[in-house]
């Protein structure tokens, strides 16, 4: 067993005794070794089997008991280094890391959990305990269908957060991965279970849940992805990491489930007759939150109306950028900076019009285009703008109608500004009340999962799906059970 003193990141096991190895030959960053995890799947049959026992308000009070403990930590100002630390890890803005916390004590509330399993498992939570009649005598219990294996993403801990908590709640033996950005706030947040009073429920959500960080190309998670008995693989991320672990699940002789979360992004719809200062603060809001890392963060907008309007909305825009950005300050990239200036002149050069920040510690710039993209040929000039690479960064086009602004929408993913999302996740809307219902049935038919107010991208309901599916329907499969004999009248 390799012994590191005072390691930076290591496992949390909750008592367990498991073998650790370095890290992608980090002596400072130790992950379980390939014997400890399948130790730990080993233990899943009992494991699963007593926390799927207990009554599912017992488990939901664990999970809120941590909620309070959380709210007291934040309001005692006890989380002040971690704040800074993820601050420096993620590079998010020190005020977003504060916002960020203080989500935590909502996403583990139990009535929002409890809400999120009513409207997703069919006979309502109590089937994850029981059989729960559905009709004359038909019965349905959902069971976990773990041991679960999440490789969670590092642009927030919220996402990482959620399944987690539905994985364990569920029922399942949870093997957690979070990103080496995240990983301080999430192992900060689930060591929480070891302050809570002893008990059942406390003890078998502990035995079910396992934290570690996993290198790239570690032995360890090829292991588990290839050939250990997992039953669910939950992947948040996109290529080519996504295609790397596809094709481990795909070989493993267990065929474990295997749900992606991701890559999408998130875009903008104005129209001209809405409040179009209010649309602007909505938009500066979503924009700076999270600095458009999200899959639901708006990385692209339209503007249906003239053009004469939307150089106005721009500057409404701007300016609430101004305000909204500097209660957000991010530290000051001379680099980054530079390539920002050039771009900003290349764009304009292709005929789009360009406005932008005169404050290093808000970079914002936002662009307005007539019918067309003007950012086609930024990748090219300036690579390391991807995607990925740009923060309060936005352009506008404007379009004659709903129509035009759909087909860019369906059309993103193939524009080379846009590569590596497999699609829009969400659409925040600015429109009037008598193009809502047109325009919202375009937007299904156009295949997005979210469709939202614009100012509230960013928050999600206690009932929502995850790109179009429910959570407890990864980590449960139904058991059916039929007490009396059906009539061969009603057979499909």
């Amino acid at each position: 067993m390799a012994r590191v003193m005072c390691p930076k990141v290591a496992p949390l096991l909750f008592g367990r005794h498991l073998e650790t190895v370095p890290s992608g030959g980090k002596e400072d960053v130790l992950e379980l070794s390939s014997s400890a995890l399948e130790e730990v799947v080993r233990s899943a049959p009992r494991v699963q089997s007593l926390l799927s026992s207990i009554p599912i308000e017992e488990r939901l009070e664990v999970i809120e008991g941590m909620a309070r403990l959380w709210k007291r930590k934040l309001d005692a100002g006890s989380l002040d280094r971690l704040k800074a630390e993820m601050s420096s890890s993620t590079g998010y803005s020190p005020a977003l890391m504060d916002t960020e916390l203080s989500f935590v004590p909502s996403v583990l509330g139990a009535q929002n959990i409890r809400r999120n399993l009513e409207a997703s498992v069919q006979g309502g939570a109590e089937a994850l305990h029981r059989f729960v009649g559905m009709e004359e005598n038909e019965m349905f219990r959902h069971v976990p269908v773990g041991p679960v294996l999440i490789i969670s993403s590092g642009n927030s801990i919220v996402p990482t957060l959620i399944p987690t908590v539905v994985s364990l709640v569920t029922g399942n033996l949870t093997i957690l991965k979070p990103s080496i950005a995240n990983y301080s706030g999430v192992v900060e947040v689930f060591k929480l279970l070891d302050d809570l009073p002893a008990g059942r429920a406390v003890q078998a959500v502990r035995d079910a849940l396992v934290i570690s960080y996993f290198a790239h190309g570690s032995p360890s998670l090829k292991e588990v992805l290839e050939r250990l008995p997992v039953g669910m693989v939950n992947f948040w991320g996109a290529e080519p990491a996504r295609s790397i672990v596809a094709n481990m699940v795909g070989v493993n002789p267990h065929h474990p489930r295997f749900f992606v979360n991701g890559p999408y992004t998130g875009m903008a719809f104005v129209e001209e007759g809405v409040d179009l200062p209010q649309a602007a603060d909505d938009l500066a809001l979503d924009m700076v939150l999270y600095d458009q890392q999200l899959c639901s963060s708006p990385t692209a907008a339209v503007f249906i109306g003239g053009h004469e309007r939307g150089k106005e909305f721009l500057r409404l825009a701007g300016d609430r950028l101004d305000r909204t950005g500097m209660e957000f300050p991010l530290p000051v990239d001379p680099d980054r900076m530079f390539i920002l200036q050039g771009a900003r002149r290349y764009i304009q050069t292709v005929g789009g019009q360009v406005l932008s920040s005169k404050e290093p510690r808000n970079p914002w710039t936002l662009v307005l285009s007539k019918d067309r993209s003007s950012l086609e040929g930024l990748p090219v000039q300036f690579p390391s703008l991807n995607l990925f690479g740009r923060r309060r960064f936005l352009e506008v086009i404007v379009v004659p109608d709903a129509e035009r602004a759909v087909e860019l929408l369906e059309a993103l993913p193939r524009h080379p500004a846009f590569l590596g999302i497999d699609g829009v996740q969400s659409v925040g809307l600015a429109v009037t009340s008598g193009s809502r219902t047109d325009l919202v049935e375009r937007l299904v038919r156009a295949g997005v999962h979210r469709i939202l107010p614009l100012g509230d991208m960013f928050m999600r309901g206690a009932v929502e799906p995850y790109d179009g599916v429910t959570m407890s329907s990864l980590f449960t499969r139904i058991v059916y059970w039929r007490e009396g004999s059906a009539s061969l009248g009603e057979q499909p």
